[in-house]
């Protein structure tokens, strides 16, 4: 039955009972949400070691060691084999220069040595000439171990330090830290420096078309035998080294020109040593003349 103007007693207990329930039902997944939620995590150790997976990046180092397998030449030819270098690039110490052809380095390995510091180990490399080929040929020499240290605070100043102390391949600012005969191989078009012949009429004795014909050769008056560096004697490096001189008209090697090389530094030896020779200097009519010619050096 109903109440005048009521709801009957049933449907009341009903509304009453989903209140309760609806109350029940909203409470329920909070609840829940505390029953399952996790427990804290236990604070890590601050000493315990970084997931490989967080370890940041040391770019300095990765950079070093994209170093390995890359022809590598010192710049300034270094024969010594520890070479520290400052922030500037500059070598410390005075390590003893030589010839670039033996001042190459195979990076075997880049290692973090300190804060700010870049270590570079691996064997120094000989260049040697195959006229085969053609082509500049690396030999590593295995037991000269190598370490270069480099000194830098980020990945673009150890970029610049590299730069500074090695050049990749032959390049060109190499080509011109190299010794005039080496310059004039590199670039035959190269002019050489106002000097005693500047002005004079050089007559080629090189066996080529325009020889002069009307002009007797200088001759050979005085030679002396070039001496073979440490490393090519231990290597048995042999064969022979050309030049294309000019005899003065007072039998004087002049304007040392490398034709062919052969490496391991016995060029510079070549020249070295061409440059003590003496000879009797071309005639003309009965006057000395200066005189272009080809001469050869062996090393046997």
């Amino acid at each position: 039955m109903m109440g005048r103007g009521g709801i009957p007693g049933a449907i009341a207990a009903l509304l009453l009972a989903a209140q309760a329930g609806f109350a029940y039902q909203t409470a329920l997944p909070a609840s829940g949400a505390a029953k399952t939620q996790a427990a804290p995590a236990t604070p890590q150790a601050a000493d315990a070691p970084i997931s490989p997976a967080t370890a940041p990046v040391d770019t300095v180092l990765v950079a070093g060691q994209d170093l390995i397998g890359k022809a590598l030449f010192l710049r300034g030819s270094y024969m010594s084999n520890q070479l520290p270098y400052d922030t500037a690039g500059k070598v410390q110490g005075n390590p003893k220069s030589g010839d670039w052809t033996l001042a190459a380095m195979n990076v075997l390995k880049a290692t973090r040595y300190a804060p700010g510091e870049i270590e570079l180990e691996g064997v120094r490399v000989a260049i040697r000439y195959n006229p085969d080929a053609h082509e500049f040929q690396r030999h590593p020499i295995a037991d000269q171990t190598m370490k270069v240290l480099i000194r830098a605070d980020d990945l673009k100043q150890f970029r610049a330090m590299v730069a500074a102390i090695f050049s990749f391949g032959i390049d060109p600012a190499l080509q011109r830290s190299t010794s005039l005969a080496w310059r004039h191989y590199f670039d035959p078009n190269l002019p050489w420096a106002p000097d005693a012949l500047t002005g004079q009429t050089i007559y080629p004795l090189n066996g080529l078309p325009d020889q002069a014909k009307d002009v007797v050769p200088p001759v050979l008056a005085h030679k002396t035998e070039a001496t073979f560096t440490d490393f090519a004697l231990r290597d048995k490096v042999k064969g022979q080294v050309q030049f294309r001189i000019v005899v003065d008209a007072n039998g004087m090697p002049q304007h040392i020109a490398l034709t062919r090389p052969l490496g391991y530094g016995l060029d510079e030896r070549a020249a070295d040593t061409i440059a003590t020779w003496r000879f009797t200097p071309a005639m003309r009519a009965g006057q000395p003349v200066a005189s272009a010619i080809v001469v050869n050096l062996d090393f046997n």
